[in-house]
């Protein structure tokens, strides 16, 4: 699933996939960090929960 997030540094919104993680469980783990596809600045992924894409 992927899941909606805003760049701190130039406020565009990114999409980060987030695995699931188990197969009865409606868990997700994302990457603690991603890089923006518009200004290529390391974000962290902000504690849960989070909307998806």
């Amino acid at each position: 699933m992927h899941f909606a997030f805003v760049c701190w540094c130039c406020g565009a919104d990114c999409t980060v996939w987030g695995k699931p993680k188990g197969f009865w469980v409606e868990l997700f783990e994302v990457p603690n960090e991603w890089d923006c596809w518009n200004c290529g600045a390391t974000n962290e992924t902000p504690d849960p929960p989070w909307t998806p894409a």
